[in-house]
């Protein structure tokens, strides 16, 4: 049995490992780049009733469609899934259903006019996207990258299949490679941490769990991170308190507000998850090989930092709390510490900016 300070220890290595590994810097900048895509097709570009989850469907029909069946084999789902989100793309315009020319019992989902529009501003704005990767990683270092994603994309079965014009040259971009791995990534890893003991876990549970950091996690800042509503993320933590992962705790800088905080069997499962992602690293790099994987790895986390995805999910945005601040360098530092950092603060030739 661990004592009291080991098990501290243990829980900020398991918290550090959980805000700082190869899925979450993959997953946060594949959300990088579909929010953005799909704030500026919105905001910009005219687009409306628009939701990341079309996003597969678009480009895989293309411009010479594609059936209903393909479609839900290539996303890995079941065909009644994937009608369910057809219909909605067809509702709001995007597509169309005609008869198979092949198969005349079949039906092919035909990419409209609109919809048409809609994949050429999503391209364009992906291609945007990628000059300002570029900037802050280098042509080497995302040039290293779009090989890598894709021949993990490639192995995994996740490209779409070459052939008829369906967006296949679009795939060697990172906003045609990430979304595909980053959904199998967040598969994959459900299943693995089920099988740890969670069996009740579902994929709406991301949504919040990756969203809670040391200082807890803010609902509506959930909502707008994740670009749902406040309702469903609610609904979600309810879930996840019924299950004994998460509890509400007031928030020190808002009494109108509650925080999100792990209890210790949420600790168990980020535990579990961590263990989980190096499983997946572990599948990845007899994939791809050791290095190109470090590589890949090195590259999603300076952008994931650049782009400071971590103010952005964790919502760290709140002004300090001092009383806390104080307390946590008294626990760290001792009595004298703390006061000699006091003087040192207090001295302005002791400071160096």
């Amino acid at each position: 049995m661990m004592d009291s300070a080991s098990s501290t220890e243990y829980v900020d290595e398991v918290r550090q490992r959980y805000r700082n590994n190869f899925a979450r810097h993959l997953l946060g900048v594949s959300l990088y780049l579909q929010s953005e895509i799909m704030r500026t097709l919105l905001e910009q570009c005219g687009h409306s009733a628009l939701r990341i989850s079309y996003e597969p469907y678009i480009a895989i029909i293309g411009t010479n469609g594609a059936r209903l069946s393909d479609i839900a084999d290539l996303l890995g789902i079941s065909r009644q899934a994937a009608n369910q989100t057809a219909n909605q793309i067809e509702a709001a315009g995007y597509i169309e259903r005609k008869a198979d020319p092949s198969d005349g019992r079949a039906k092919l989902l035909i990419a409209t006019r609109q919809g048409l529009r809609l994949r050429k501003d999503g391209a364009r704005e992906a291609a945007r996207l990628q000059a300002q990767m570029i900037k802050i990683a280098g042509h080497q270092a995302i040039n290293a990258t779009i090989g890598t994603l894709g021949r993990l994309n490639s192995q995994l079965g996740l490209l779409l299949v070459p052939g008829h014009d369906t967006g296949f040259e679009e795939q060697a971009q990172l906003g045609g490679l990430l979304p595909r791995l980053s959904d199998y990534t967040r598969n994959r890893l459900m299943l693995l941490t089920a099988a740890r003991g969670h069996p009740d876990l579902k994929l709406s549970f991301g949504q919040v769990l990756t969203a809670i950091g040391p200082g807890g996690g803010r609902i509506q800042h959930i909502a707008d991170a994740q670009g749902v509503s406040k309702q469903a993320i609610s609904a979600t933590a309810n879930e996840l308190e019924e299950l004994d992962y998460i509890r509400r705790v007031p928030d020190p800088s808002d009494a109108r507000q509650v925080l999100l905080h792990f209890t210790d069997r949420g600790v168990g499962l980020i535990a579990d998850s961590v263990a989980s992602v190096d499983d997946l690293l572990a599948e990845f790099a007899d994939l791809v090989g050791i290095t190109p994987l470090k590589e890949l790895g090195t590259t999603l986390q300076a952008l994931y930092r650049a782009l400071h995805l971590e103010e952005d999910i964790f919502g760290n945005t709140a002004p300090v709390d001092i009383r806390v601040l104080a307390q946590q360098l008294t626990k760290q530092l001792g009595e004298e510490g703390t006061q000699a950092l006091g003087h040192l603060l207090l001295s302005r030739d002791n400071i160096t900016v």
